[in-house]
This record gives structure tokens, C-alpha cells and sequence, in this order.
């Protein structure tokens, strides 16, 4: 998962995501590694947990956004649909009342990005992660 030169957006993009899921899911995992899923209780190590995304990935003004995405259990991500519902009350929770209506209009706004954008976004994350996980003392 390296930063090398993307090919095309489309890589650039999975660049990104990855770097993003792993950011998200150490930034909120604790010193021992484990995450809480923010739509249930299920508490795992972060490499098991997803990215899990209150609106979805294919809206770009969003995409990358702290605010949006949260550790979350296989169970809430993949087969219950996110859970959007309670993604959004847990949001509000953790964010301050109104996070999730800001992030639901701003996940409509138009916005697009080149590669290079798309790559800086991903040394970005790149870089927070790695200094995250030093933090907690997690190893990547």
C-alpha cells in the first residue's frame, strides 16, 4: 500500500481508501488496539474492524471525511447497511447535535478531485496514521 505513482484516479482513490479505513479505525481504537463498533457494542481489534461510512462512499465531498466515518463491525457495515440511522444519533453523540445533517447536505455537494489531489489526501492520511498508531503504541 505504498504511495508510489498511481496509474489512474481509480487507483488513487483505492490508495486513499485504504490509508483513510486504517486511519479511522486506529484513531479510534484504543491504547490496546481495540475498536468499539459506533452503532453496537462489539469491541474487536482494529484490523478487524471496517471503515464504516454514515453517507456513502460514493458521494466524494464526503468520502474522505473525518466526520463521516467511524470504526464499525462487519455485522452493522456489510449486513446491516451501516446502520445509517444510528450512525447518525452516534455522530451527533461524538460530534456535537447537528453533525449529521451538516454531513448528509455536504455529501450531496458536488466535488471532484484530480489524482494528484487524491494522492496528497492519501500521503495525508498516510502520515496520521503512522503518527497515531506511534502515539497509541499500535503497530501497523
Amino acid at each position: 500500500m505504498g504511495l508510489n505513482k498511481s496509474k489512474n484516479l481509480t487507483a488513487a482513490k483505492k490508495t486513499c481508501d485504504q490509508w483513510f479505513s486504517k486511519y479511522i479505525r486506529i484513531r479510534d481504537a484504543n491504547t490496546n488496539g481495540l475498536c468499539k463498533c459506533i452503532t453496537c457494542d462489539t469491541v474487536k481489534p482494529w484490523q478487524d474492524m471496517d471503515c464504516g461510512h454514515f453517507q456513502s462512499r460514493r458521494f466524494l465531498s464526503t468520502r474522505w471525511d473525518e466526520y463521516n466515518a467511524s470504526a464499525q463491525c462487519q455485522k452493522c457495515n456489510q449486513y446491516g447497511a451501516g446502520e445509517q440511522y444510528l450512525h447518525g444519533r452516534a455522530i451527533n453523540a461524538k460530534f456535537g447535535e447537528g453533525t449529521a445533517e451538516y454531513i448528509t447536505q455536504l455529501s450531496r455537494s458536488l466535488h471532484k478531485l484530480n489524482k494528484k489531489e487524491v494522492m496528497e489526501l492519501a500521503r495525508y492520511f498516510k502520515q496520521e496514521t503512522e503518527q497515531l498508531a506511534k502515539d497509541k503504541g499500535i503497530e501497523i
